[in-house]
């Protein structure tokens, strides 16, 4: 294995947990809303057990060869050649995924923070801390994730809580008003854009410490971070409306501009910011590091720690010439983006279980009584 360290259970869900969040804190509610206006928390609560049921499929895909990775897999399954091809697909789309990652921090902290300081520089320091990340090793990611998410989770409960006063439920009227065709898309739209990402932890999942709790505790990571955005989502639409969240890119900065608790505890979007800019930070590390480690894999390669600084470089390039702007980004990438992750993280791995059951069928043995003399 290229990957020595181990992570535990516990720090696993909890990397779980921040990739699932990751930049979605900021977007996801008005991705949602764009298409289910104000039955976006609706559709957003059917796509719950859906996600669940995504995980599941990559969960069973795992245990076909726990010992591998998802590129192992697809080398596996599919052959040399075939499989290497799936592999680059994947690659390529984890480099996107890192991509997008990267630039939507610049995009935000240079249109809503450091309105001077050109994005080149925001993004530089980012992969610098992804490269720093990246070069202490697998586990060293494990502990820092069990430092900094409850700073995430109490930071967003912060939130929550100073909203709680200017909630109006007339904001959700008219309830159900929208066409079944449109609840339907909104609801795979919610389920994909948040719980497809997490194709990326194939890539990790056979360097955690097995445990007879794993598949609980990493279903309920995935599920408590897709209730989390639920409630966000809702509470957006209960605050703001609908309309304003559909248009707001950074919604869950501009609510917290909004909490006033006695003229004394207010102004704190810089400690959301703080909230999304961790999460966001852990979900590109993974991204860029799977695609480190696929590469090494497809190439069999000795170690993944020479590709560091030529893949931070690619990544580099990447998010300036990903995107222009911020609304190129939200109306031509992300419609894109999550017929993307239905193929990656759902039709994909439910085309390599079904050619691990067929080939674990032929390799049966015959039994004698079947055996003409």
């Amino acid at each position: 294995m290229l990957i020595k360290e181990r992570l535990t259970i516990r720090q696993f869900t909890l990397l779980t947990f921040l990739v699932m969040v990751g930049d979605m804190i900021l977007i996801y509610p008005s991705l949602v809303t764009a298409i289910g206006k104000q039955d976006a928390w609706f559709c957003s609560l059917i796509g719950l057990p859906i996600g669940l049921v995504i995980m599941w499929v990559l969960y069973k895909l795992h245990r076909t060869y726990p010992q591998l990775s998802l590129f192992e897999i697809c080398s596996k399954l599919l052959g040399t050649w075939v499989g290497s091809i799936l592999s680059a697909a994947y690659l390529f789309y984890f480099a996107i995924g890192a991509a997008i990652c990267v630039r939507e921090v610049g995009d935000f902290m240079t249109t809503q923070i450091y309105l001077q300081t050109p994005i080149r520089v925001i993004i530089l320091m980012i992969i610098c801390s992804l490269v720093w990340g990246l070069m202490h090793g697998f586990r060293t990611i494990g502990l820092t994730s069990e430092l900094l998410t409850p700073i995430v989770v109490v930071f967003i409960a912060f939130l929550f809580l100073g909203l709680i006063p200017q909630t109006k439920s007339a904001n959700l009227q008219p309830y159900f008003d929208m066409p079944l065709v449109r609840i339907i898309e909104s609801t795979i739209r919610g389920a994909f854009t948040s719980f497809g990402e997490l194709i990326v932890l194939s890539v990790f999942l056979p360097y955690v410490n097995p445990g007879p709790h794993f598949k609980r505790d990493f279903l309920l990571a995935t599920f408590f971070g897709g209730l989390l955005l639920s409630l966000l989502l809702l509470l957006s639409i209960m605050v703001m409306g609908a309309t304003v969240t559909q248009h707001s890119i950074y919604i869950s900065y501009v609510l917290s501009q909004k909490i006033n608790i006695g003229n004394f505890f207010e102004r704190i979007e810089a400690v959301m910011a703080i909230a999304w800019l961790i999460s966001t930070y852990f979900k590109s590390l993974l991204y860029l590091f799977a695609f480190v480690l696929g590469t090494a894999q497809l190439f069999r390669l000795k170690t993944y720690k020479p590709l560091i600084l030529p893949s931070s470089l690619l990544l580099f390039a990447l998010g300036i010439l990903i995107s222009p702007n911020v609304i190129f980004y939200t109306d031509t990438i992300m419609p894109a983006w999550v017929d993307w992750d239905i193929t990656v993280s759902f039709i994909i791995p439910l085309f390599l279980l079904l050619v691990y059951r067929i080939r674990s069928r032929n390799r049966k043995p015959i039994s004698s009584d079947r055996i003409t003399p």
